[in-house]
């Protein structure tokens, strides 16, 4: 593995351009919008549709600046969206999705295999994984119990998540081709 191309999907884009700026927050904007239109199958289990934005903004800033951008949209969702008391550690499972999809995505050629591979790790690691470990501080629930929950919803929403990442991904490429952004 290229040590350079590793520093470059750390450090990512330099925050101090206005470009990156203005596409970030429009791509926080978008991620809030999202996270407000979720569905709710029970107080701790939901769907919704925020990780595009997410995947979109670390395949064009890289991982440094999707560390405040995870920090900015959870504090914000939760302004927007008050669910109960504001629980910080979810910012680090934003943070875990950060770095996979910077890992996969920033400067890469986008492939449905990439995406298949950084959802697959995205619903263990930090959907599965560490979301349970969190809600089970926080409901005193066991463990377990929230696992199983987890890993029934992100087998049914897996196939659909990764679906609507290869279309937006696809029609961003097609997007860019024809637009003077590129």
């Amino acid at each position: 593995m290229n040590v350079q191309w590793m520093k470059s999907v750390l450090v990512g884009q330099p925050l101090n351009k206005t470009k990156t700026i203005t596409g970030m927050a429009l791509l926080a904007a978008l991620y809030v919008l999202l996270n407000s239109l979720i569905i709710n199958f029970s107080p701790t289990l939901r769907v919704s549709f925020s990780f595009i934005a997410l995947a979109v903004s670390c395949s064009l800033y890289g991982f440094l600046p999707n560390v405040l951008f995870c920090l900015v949209v959870d504090f914000l969702g939760f302004i927007v969206h008050p669910d109960g008391a504001y629980m910080p550690a979810f910012a680090l499972v934003l943070i875990v999705k950060a770095f996979i999809y910077s890992f996969f995505f920033y400067h890469q050629k986008i492939t449905v295999i990439k995406i298949i591979v950084a959802q697959l790790l995205v619903a263990i690691l930090a959907n599965i994984l560490l979301n349970s470990f969190i809600l089970m501080f926080m409901y005193h629930m066991p463990y377990w119990v929230s696992v199983s929950e987890r890993l029934l919803k992100n087998v049914i929403c897996f196939p659909i998540e990764c679906l609507f990442l290869w279309l937006f991904f696809k029609g961003r490429d097609r997007f860019m081709k024809q637009s003077f952004l590129k």
